[in-house]
C-alpha cells in the first residue's frame, strides 16, 4: 500500500514537472502563430523580398546612390533570373517603405539610403526571429519524442510498484478471540513477529487505538490487532492465534 502510494506520487510529480514547461511552450507558440506576427516572419524566405534586400544592401554599400535610376524591370529580371512580375513585386516592396519610387516615363529611382538600411536592419532581426522559431519547433518536436519515452518509463515504474506492491508490505486487521492462547501474553513473549514476520502496528480495544504499542503490552481478548507485513501473513497470524508452536511452549 505503501509503495502503490508512493509511486503514484512519483507519478504525478514527474507528470506536473513534464507539462509545466512544455506548454509553455506551446502556449507562447501559439500566441506567435495566431497573430500578426506570424504574417511577418513567413516573409523573408520569398525569392522577390531576397531582391528586394540585395538592391537595399547594393544602395547602403554606395553602388546604387540616391537619386540613380535603376534598370528598367526587364533587366533586372534578366540580372536576377527570375520573372518581371517578380521584380514588380520586389520593387513594390521597396517603394512601400520608400527606399526607391517608381515614376512612369523615368523608370526606378533611388530615394533613401537611410530607410534602406532600416529596410535590412528589419529583415535581419525577422529571419533571426524565424532562425529562433524553427529552433523552438525543432526542440519541441525532439521533446514530444523524450515526452512518449517518459510517459512509456513513468508508466513501466508504476506497474512495477504495484507490481512490487504485492511483495512488499501490506496492513491486516485480526481480532484476537478471547479464547487464544495469547491472551496474557505480552507482545514480545508472543514472539509473532518471529512467527509470522508481522509487525503490531496498533491495537485497537474496546475502541480507543493504540498506536506503537510497547513490547510489555499485555494482549487481551477481543482486541484488534493491526499487523503490517508481506503477502500472506495474515493467514500465519490466524494460525498462530488458534494454536501455540511448539517450539513457543
Amino acid at each position: 500500500m505503501v509503495a502503490v502510494l508512493t509511486a503514484a506520487l512519483i507519478f504525478s510529480i514527474a507528470i506536473d514537472m513534464l507539462c509545466y514547461s512544455y506548454d509553455y511552450l506551446v502556449k507562447w507558440l501559439r500566441i506567435l502563430q495566431g497573430g500578426r506576427i506570424m504574417q511577418r516572419l513567413d516573409m523573408g524566405h520569398s525569392r522577390y523580398e531576397q531582391i528586394a534586400f540585395d538592391i537595399a544592401q547594393r544602395i547602403v554599400r554606395g553602388e546604387y546612390s540616391v537619386g540613380q535610376k535603376l534598370s528598367g524591370r526587364s533587366l533586372l529580371a534578366g540580372t536576377y533570373n527570375v520573372s518581371p512580375e517578380t521584380i514588380r513585386r520586389s520593387i513594390a516592396l521597396l517603394q512601400n517603405i520608400g527606399v526607391v519610387q517608381s515614376i512612369t516615363g523615368s523608370g526606378i529611382v533611388i530615394k533613401s539610403s537611410t530607410l534602406a538600411q532600416e529596410f535590412l536592419n528589419e529583415y535581419n532581426e525577422r529571419l533571426e526571429i524565424i532562425r529562433q522559431r524553427n529552433r523552438i519547433n525543432e526542440l519541441l518536436n525532439q521533446r514530444r519524442h523524450l515526452d512518449i519515452e517518459l510517459e512509456k518509463e513513468l508508466s513501466n515504474l508504476l506497474e512495477f510498484a504495484f507490481q512490487k506492491s504485492s511483495i512488499l508490505q501490506q496492513i491486516e486487521e485480526v481480532i484476537l478471540p478471547s479464547t487464544s492462547w495469547l491472551v496474557g501474553q505480552t507482545i514480545a513473549k508472543s514472539n509473532i513477529r518471529s512467527l509470522t514476520g508481522a509487525t503490531i502496528i496498533a491495537i485497537n480495544r474496546k475502541g480507543e487505538e493504540v498506536f506503537s504499542p510497547p513490547a510489555d503490552m499485555i494482549l487481551e481478548g477481543n482486541d484488534t490487532l493491526i499487523l503490517v507485513g508481506t503477502t500472506g501473513f495474515k493467514e500465519r497470524v490466524k494460525t498462530i492465534i488458534k494454536e501455540k508452536p511448539k517450539d513457543n511452549v
